[in-house]
């Protein structure tokens, strides 16, 4: 069998090897892991992998960046995650753990790669179910530190645990520590994000950990009611500056009232559309509609129409729009998610949104 040429590099690895000697090895395999084909070497040679990982805390710092951006490159490819999972360090750390360990260290100063490929490894569905049991006791170190937005004093900002969390929202077991973990909230310390100006990745990310939980019915109380104020922080995004009669005004959520002149709605679309369809997730039970009608969400919705150019977002707003202009003898059933659809109306609804699409 042939040699690998990666095992040669091996050599310049070894704690006693020339510092220049590191990082010129390891700056080749971070032009080796932007290609599929390189990738694929690197996964291939299991030694190599290792090392890389152990790099990932080397004293140089240009050398643990490197390693850490390697890393992030792999895990972007499904099985690159997936090959990851099953490596672990010197001190016997599973990657997670180690991942986790330089996120709570506000002295790390590339944490910010570090939630990157945590951020890239939550993707893998097949897979969340084993990384949970891995990441459950660190969650509210994880969420406090993201929410403490001053937490790295070494300039990483941590926006990509925002993405991480919309990505272990997609289980259940995460969705119940969101709105039950006690005495603080997490889905609370999350909300303000949804608005969180400096970084597209965090609203993204926090709007996404919304509408996870707005698929599963049994969120909807906790989502909608008083304490959490939710409509306040998702309807923000896709305000702008209008002006509503007093009337319609007066049903708005009070913060949500005589916004400034200078209020600009959302640019991201994906975060837009997100936003739709938890408005239309949280119609699905008789009280959502009643609470979405009572807090003025048609009159913004009627404005944001008619600024909205993009076609899934127009389609995904008169969805929701008909569902609430409808009045509940209408609507004909208590819990829209439980009604059964024949697969050739699926196919019908399906042909007519493509059609809605294309001809707007």
């Amino acid at each position: 069998m042939a040699k690998d040429p990666l095992d040669e590099m091996l050599n310049f690895f070894t704690p006693e090897s020339r510092i220049d000697l590191k990082l010129i090895a390891v700056e080749h395999l971070v032009g080796l892991s932007a290609s599929d084909h390189g990738i694929n070497c690197l996964l291939n040679n299991e030694n190599i992998m290792k090392a890389i990982i152990e790099l990932t805390d080397d004293k140089v710092e240009d050398i643990a960046r490197s390693a850490l951006l390697i890393l992030i490159n792999v895990t972007v490819h499904t099985r690159g995650a997936t090959e990851l999972l099953k490596y672990k360090n010197s001190a016997q750390k599973n990657i997670i753990d180690l991942l986790i360990s330089y996120v709570l260290n506000p002295q790390k100063k590339d944490a910010d790669a570090a939630c990157m490929i945590l951020s890239n490894i939550t993707r893998l569905e097949d897979e969340l179910e084993v990384c949970l049991n891995t990441f459950i006791p660190h969650l509210n170190d994880i969420l406090n530190a993201f929410a403490n937005v001053d937490f790295n004093k070494k300039g990483s900002k941590l926006n990509y645990l925002a993405p991480m969390f919309s990505n272990l929202s997609c289980s259940h077991r995460i969705r119940r520590w969101l709105i039950e973990e006690n005495p603080h909230v997490p889905v609370i310390k999350l909300l303000p994000f949804c608005n969180y100006a400096q970084s597209s990745v965090c609203r993204g990310g926090a709007v996404g950990t919304i509408r996870n939980l707005s698929f599963d019915t049994e969120c909807h109380d906790f989502l909608l009611s008083n304490d959490v104020d939710l409509l306040t922080y998702i309807l923000n995004p896709i305000m702008g500056n209008e002006d509503y009669p007093d009337e319609e005004m007066d049903s708005l959520p009070i913060t949500l009232q005589y916004l400034p002149k200078e209020k600009t709605r959302e640019p991201d679309i994906d975060v837009r559309i997100m936003i739709l369809e938890t408005l239309n997730k949280l119609c699905a039970t008789s009280r959502g509609r009643e609470k979405l009608q009572n807090n003025g969400v048609y009159y913004i919705l009627r404005e944001y129409h008619k600024w909205e150019h993009d076609p899934k977002a127009l389609l995904v707003c008169e969805n929701v729009v008909d569902i609430l202009i409808q009045k509940e003898e209408e609507v004909g059933a208590e819990d829209l998610s439980a009604v059964e659809v024949p697969e050739e109306m699926k196919e019908k609804f399906q042909k007519m949104d493509e059609d809605f699409m294309n001809n707007v």
